[in-house]
């Protein structure tokens, strides 16, 4: 069954569809997103995101993180009213802003559960880490195929790496950038090119694509604090040969075939 995926902007944001399914995730196409209050963070995209209007149609939208850039309720009201599908630490800040939405969480895949939807079964891994920030991952599940969407790295425990070892990746979407703030403000929110490319070599994906990579404009604590480093197209295509795939600002659909 065919695979068709495309970026909604050079952030984190994708529209996904496999078979009939069609899902938007963590969809932030318009204005700022703050993290807290603005004297402490917020950014804006440097690249416009597509226009929502150019989106057609789609069936749900799931949200990763309970974080703004992920969960950005501006973009959600503008947005047609279809269900969403939520990491549960992201749900008690949506429930509170759409009373009447549809509003679905998502299942820990470590309850080895999944909440299907369409043709596809969709559920979250929960971070292992302790001592830095922590962010899930989200596994979308069609048959014996699966999708990985890791915006923030991730670090797969021996029974998770156990678990998916049994299914074909046809994507990862896999931040490549390093983003380090004092420990005491979340220690390694994104662990880089190293995690990402620890993350081919589990999973062997068929696809990579790159996300949470935008160099956004920003003001505030965060950006006068913080380590970044965004690594060039070659700088991440290096050792991993035809898997990696680089999608431009155009936001045009990409195919993945068996």
């Amino acid at each position: 069954m065919m695979l068709q995926i495309r970026r909604l902007n050079m952030d984190t944001s994708w529209q996904l569809q496999w078979g009939q399914t069609i899902l938007l995730i963590d969809p932030w196409l318009q204005g700022s997103e703050i993290d807290g209050f603005a004297w402490f963070n917020e950014q804006w995209h440097t690249v416009p995101p597509i226009s929502i209007d150019l989106l057609g149609v789609y069936h749900a939208i799931v949200i990763s993180q309970p974080f703004s850039d992920h969960c950005h309720e501006e973009t959600l009201h503008q947005l047609n009213s279809v269900p969403l599908l939520v990491n549960p630490k992201a749900k008690k800040r949506l429930v509170k802003e759409f009373e009447k939405r549809e509003i679905e969480t998502l299942p820990l895949w470590d309850k080895k559960e999944w909440l299907r939807f369409g043709n596809v079964d969709i559920a979250y891994l929960k971070s292992s880490k302790v001592l830095s920030a922590a962010f899930d991952a989200i596994l979308i599940r069609n048959e014996h195929e699966l999708i990985v969407y890791c915006p923030h790295g991730f670090e797969l425990t021996l029974e998770q790496q156990t678990y998916l070892s049994r299914y074909q990746v046809k994507a990862l979407i896999v931040g490549f950038s390093s983003f380090e703030l004092p420990f005491f403000l979340g220690g390694v929110v994104n662990p880089g090119k190293t995690n990402a490319l620890e993350l081919a070599k589990v999973l062997n994906p068929q696809t990579i694509f790159h996300t949470h990579d935008e160099n956004k404009a920003s003001k505030g604590i965060v950006k006068r604090i913080a380590k970044i480093k965004y690594p060039t197209v070659e700088e991440m295509k290096e050792e991993l040969e035809a898997q990696f795939v680089f999608l431009g600002q155009a936001y045009e659909w990409y195919s993945i075939v068996s």
